[in-house]
C-alpha cells in the first residue's frame, strides 16, 4: 500500500514538473526570447572619417517582426538628418519603407518576418550641419521570429501534458 502511495506522488510530481518546465519554456523562449525593439544611438559623429559612434556597438541583433529604432542622442552633435539605405544585393527587410529621422525625430525601422537569419548590410546615410552627406556602415543581424506554427506545436505539447496529467490523477 506505500508502495504505491510513494508510487503515486513520484508520477505526479515528475508530470508537474514536466508540465511547469513546459510551461516556463511556453512563456520564456517562444515570447520573452524574440526580445524587444532594438534601440540604436548615435552618440557622436566625425565628418572627416564619416564614422558615427553607436550605442550599443557592434552587429546588433534583432529578431524579425520587432522594430529598430536608430535616434540621435545629442542635438547637438553633427548629424542634421539620416536615413537607412541596404547596401547593394541586400533584401528589402523593413515593411514600410527605409527609415528616416533627423535630430529630433528617431528613424524607426518595422521588421518583416522572415525565416532564416541573416546578417544585414546598410548604410546611415548622415548629414552635417552644412548639409553634406557622409556614410557609415554598420550591421544587424536579424533573427527569426517565432512563427505562428512553432507556438501552435507549443501550446499543443502543453495540452497533451496537461491531459496526460488529469488521467494520471483521475485514477
Amino acid at each position: 500500500m506505500k508502495r504505491k502511495v510513494v508510487l503515486f506522488i513520484v508520477k505526479q510530481l515528475v508530470l508537474f514538473g514536466v508540465f511547469y518546465l513546459t510551461l516556463n519554456y511556453l512563456v520564456f523562449d517562444l515570447i520573452d526570447s524574440n526580445g524587444q525593439d532594438k534601440t540604436i544611438e548615435i552618440r557622436s559623429s566625425d565628418r572627416a572619417t564619416d564614422k558615427l559612434e553607436l550605442y550599443p556597438s557592434g552587429t546588433e541583433e534583432v529578431y524579425a517582426g520587432k522594430q529598430v529604432i536608430w535616434k540621435n542622442r545629442d542635438t547637438d552633435n553633427d548629424v542634421r538628418s539620416f536615413h537607412i539605405k541596404p547596401k547593394d544585393g541586400q533584401p528589402d527587410v523593413f515593411k514600410d519603407g527605409l527609415p528616416t529621422g533627423n535630430e529630433n525625430r528617431p528613424a524607426v525601422g518595422h521588421l518583416k518576418s522572415r525565416a532564416n537569419s541573416l546578417e544585414y548590410e546598410y548604410s546611415i546615410l548622415w548629414v552635417d550641419r552644412d548639409g553634406k552627406e557622409h556614410p557609415y556602415d554598420p550591421k544587424i543581424a536579424i533573427r527569426p521570429g517565432t512563427s505562428i506554427f512553432d507556438i501552435l506545436i507549443s501550446i499543443l505539447y502543453a495540452l497533451l501534458v496537461a491531459m496526460i496529467s488529469f488521467m494520471t490523477f483521475k485514477k
